[in-house]
């Protein structure tokens, strides 16, 4: 199958069927599939044809796969599996997603009103803090790449997409100029200074172009207007972001403070982490201010309780009461009551914490055992290719050995036919066929019949060469097309293991939340009630 031929409805792509094209960029293109055994709508991406550096394309498309599949969180689009073409084209399948992009609601002149955008930040951080965690950095966040989509009757439920460039801290920073297909790595109009500069990158990378996504959302512009990639470069590095108050009066000076510091030159004055740039964007989603500290509470206590917080809460608490009352049978009733009810709720938020853990160890290993047999399948497609080139070098070889063959058997006769003719013919007619100079050693070839049995000896073993890969073929293709046929099974099989266990862990998740606000209403009643003991009001 061509490159051309994938714009055809109905071309098969793995265990997809391709019903139209979606899209396409300078690197690849994006289809609408199906897959065959269950009828899924999936988005496949299919790296160009004819790239001048396809190892390196390869090996993002690759890495865009495994980037995804490893972060595995709701606001990041789902990979359900990556291979190749019958050409060889790399390609992933995911998530079919309907809806719009975020550049589609931040275009240029159109402000977007911090009730909106601020929640939108907040999914894509949370995503960011996923792969935060495991030292993968976007490098490429802009508007193009999230997805804005209704799911559960949310609108702009985010879900990230294009992890094609993403790095693992610890590897070598790329300059401005470098290239991979001759385009430049990450977006001019969000590129981190550091990442222009062929720097170090650390998740103060991603929190810089979050400051250019919100500054562009609350104010309706791009901090920085530039003629080409080379002079926005240079306003990222050294030019100071423009006051965002000027431009959207309705921003909060706090809130204009957060977004500047996202935009500050240096990595290290800016947010540390995706979750310190949330946590300071908290006071404007709705959550008012943060709780006081242990240190400033009465009693060493906080006076609000926050998700997260109840194992340092109820660590500090039994601690007062330690400091209060050595023997734990004088503790007041209720208090007595308030610490039986926590180490009840306690032991139910281990035990699901402990089920969800193996549900999530079993997710991964699943995608795992999917990916390993993906990989034994596209290594028999390899070495089946391998086979048949192997096949067509030998025929070439034969070829050449019998057009070898035939030379000698054609001037043994123009000898044989000049043997009564004179030197000067049989001079003449030699050379009008061969190159002066080469009659005699013509002449001393054909008289020993070792050149035409050697010829012949060599056609012989490339003949069993040729028999022997035939049948090694044919047998790694019976060996391919049984892994297909079990591949399409394993699919199957772990798709359902996969959903049940997808909503297993949701119900868990679910149950592990109500359980902590549980613990937290516990925790408040308990502090409550070591305040009346001791004398508090």
């Amino acid at each position: 199958m061509s490159d051309g031929d994938l714009d055809g409805q109905g071309a098969r792509v793995g265990e997809y069927v391709l019903e139209r094209l979606l899209g396409r960029g300078g690197m690849s293109r994006v289809y609408f599939a199906r897959e065959r055994l269950t009828g899924r709508g999936v988005a496949i991406k299919i790296l160009q044809a004819g790239l001048p550096a396809n190892m390196a394309a390869d090996r993002r498309l690759e890495q865009e796969a495994r980037a995804i599949t490893r972060i595995d969180h709701q606001n990041v689009v789902e990979v359900y599996g990556w291979g190749r073409t019958a050409d060889g084209l790399p390609y992933i399948a995911m998530e079919y997603l309907e809806g719009k992009t975020l550049a589609h609601l931040v275009s240029v002149g159109r402000q977007v009103t911090a009730e909106r955008m601020l929640p939108i930040a907040a999914q894509m951080l949370s995503a960011l803090a996923r792969a935060h965690q495991l030292d993968i950095i976007h490098r490429d966040i802009k508007p193009d790449n999230v997805f804005l989509v209704r799911r559960d009757g949310q609108d702009d439920f985010v879900k990230m997409l294009d992890f094609g460039i993403a790095k693992l801290l610890g590897a070598q920073p790329h300059s401005l100029v470098q290239t991979v297909q001759g385009l430049v790595l990450g977006t001019p109009e969000y590129l981190p200074p550091e990442l222009a500069l062929g720097q170090e990158i650390s998740p103060a990378t991603d929190i810089y172009a979050m400051g250019v996504i919100l500054f562009e959302g609350l104010t309706g512009r791009l901090p920085f207007i530039g003629q080409g990639a080379g002079e926005l470069a240079e306003h990222h590095c050294f030019s100071p972001p423009p006051r965002l108050r000027p431009l959207a009066p309705d921003v909060p000076a706090e809130l204009e403070a957060v977004v500047l510091r996202c935009l500050a030159k240096d990595p290290a004055a800016r947010f540390a982490s995706a979750d310190a740039l949330l946590q300071a964007l908290q006071p404007f989603l709705g959550g008012g201010p943060r709780a006081p500290t242990v240190a400033n509470s009465p009693l060493g206590l906080p006076e609000r309780l926050e998700p997260g917080d109840n194992a340092a809460v109820e660590r500090v608490l039994r601690e007062a009461i330690a400091r209060r009352w050595f023997d734990e049978s004088q503790l007041p009733g209720s208090l007595l009551e308030d610490l039986g009810e926590l180490d009840q709720v306690r032991q139910r938020v281990e035990a699901l914490g402990t089920e969800l853990a193996l549900v999530e160890d079993a997710l991964v290993e699943l995608k795992d055992t999917l990916a390993r047999r993906e990989l034994q399948l596209q290594d028999q497609v390899q070495l089946e290719a391998s086979l048949a080139e192997e096949l067509r070098t030998l025929a070439r070889q034969d070829a050449e050995e019998g057009n070898a063959l035939f030379g000698l058997d054609h001037a043994r006769a123009i000898l044989d036919g000049l043997a009564n003719a004179g030197p000067a013919q049989q001079t003449g007619a030699l050379q009008s066929v061969l190159a002066p100079g080469r009659l005699d050693l013509l002449e001393a070839q054909i008289a020993s019949a070792e050149a035409a049995d050697g010829i012949t000896a060599r056609r012989r073993r490339i003949g069993m060469q040729y028999a022997n890969l035939t049948r090694r073929r044919a047998r790694v293709s019976a060996e391919r097309a049984a892994l297909e046929s079990e591949l399409v099974l394993e699919r199957a099989r772990i798709l359902t293991e996969r959903e049940q266990l997808a909503a297993r862990r949701m119900a868990l998740r679910v149950d592990l939340d109500d359980l902590e606000r549980a613990q937290a209403r516990a925790l408040a009643q308990a502090a409550v009630d070591l305040a009346v003991a001791v004398g508090y009001r």
